[in-house]
């Protein structure tokens, strides 16, 4: 597989004023697709076609048609594979450049083999396959973090040079450790969301298949995320409106705008990366770190369920059935052992 050139090294391509409006072609779908389509395809966009789509209403197609190819996607997607990404994330990629192509043809735009080559593409055979739900099998990779590493990863974040930055992203690892959250729930969160009922704080989470739950905020997380808010409130020590999760320029300038699925991902990816502890970490694998904790705790399954919004409690059985598995072996050990048996501590 060839390497996919730079954007900087694309041919370039008159514009001949052609567009495609991409908001109108996916109206029939979920809100959730409709936003997932589009962070994709502004990221092919990009770092593929060599072009920043400016406008959803008015993607330039001539770059599109001249420049994407099977391969062009395949060693697109295999970038991806190569950080991490799941399948099913991946597969929601190809299906968005496959949509896209379909409507091109539709409207005449394209000829009807510029689709039918694109359907074409697989995806990486080394792309992660640890979706939520499944065991955790040998080769799925699945990992969830000890309180401690969890420490260390936040004191990380907090440590940033770009100080709103730094406040952002403890915000990010708090909410997703300690309620269970997907990267896309997280991303999508408002100020708005949270709310006080008695003395709980509580936040409405918009979940899969447009589905909302409600999860308690413990009081520890709430002192987490107040610096990040008054950042956001010119030091002002209230609630603020909008956008939980925002993105930080270099200059420390925030920006109005909410964060991405994909911005999550690579937000966790380099606080990570920064620690220098062995081995790679996910997003998801912090959803895990939420379950497996709350486990240990002494959570129910039931629990657990309604905390990481399976609408399936055999979801949530499949989901911790390696965790269990795994703190089996201690407490065999607990039950058995003896002050006589500390041989590591004579």
């Amino acid at each position: 597989m060839t390497q996919l050139p730079t954007p900087a090294a694309l041919p370039l391509i008159p514009y001949d004023g052609a567009s495609f409006n991409l908001k109108a072609a996916l109206a029939g779908k979920s809100p959730e697709t409709q936003r997932k389509y589009i962070d994709w395809l502004r990221l092919f966009f990009a770092e593929a076609v060599g072009v920043q789509i400016q406008n959803v209403e008015a993607i330039p197609i001539r770059p599109f048609i001249e420049t994407v190819t099977p391969a062009t996607v395949e060693v697109w997607l295999g970038q991806y594979a190569s950080e991490g990404h799941s399948k099913s994330g991946l597969g929601q990629a190809r299906a968005a450049i496959i949509f896209m192509a379909r409507t091109l043809v539709l409207a005449k735009q394209a000829p009807s083999a510029f689709w039918h080559d694109l359907k074409l593409v697989a995806l990486p055979d080394h792309a992660a396959t640890a979706a939520y739900g499944e065991s955790a099998g040998e080769n799925t990779g699945a990992r969830w973090l000890s309180p401690d590493e969890v420490k260390l990863l936040i004191r990380t974040a907090r440590n940033n040079r770009n100080a709103p930055k730094g406040a952002r992203d403890v915000s990010l690892i708090w909410l997703m450790v300690t309620l269970g959250l997907r990267r896309d729930e997280v991303a999508k969160l408002k100020w708005e969301n949270l709310s006080r009922r008695g003395a709980k704080w509580v936040m409405r989470i918009h979940g899969k298949r447009n589905k909302w739950r409600a999860v308690d905020v413990p009081a520890e997380t709430i002192v987490a995320l107040q610096p990040w808010a008054r950042v956001i409130s010119d030091g002002a020590n209230v609630l603020p409106s909008g956008f939980l999760l925002r993105r930080v320029f270099r200059s420390g300038k925030i920006s109005h705008q909410g964060i991405t699925g994909n911005a999550v991902w690579r937000i966790v990816t380099d606080v990570w990366e920064q620690t220098n502890m062995v081995g790679d970490l996910a997003p998801h694998d912090l959803r895990r770190t939420a379950a497996a904790i709350a486990l240990e705790a002494g959570a129910t399954d039931r629990e657990i369920q309604r905390m990481l919004g399976h609408s399936s409690i055999e979801t949530t059985h499949r989901y911790l059935a390696p965790m269990k598995e795994n703190t089996a072996t201690y407490r065999i050990a607990e039950m058995i052992a003896d002050d006589e048996d500390a041989f590591f501590n004579t």
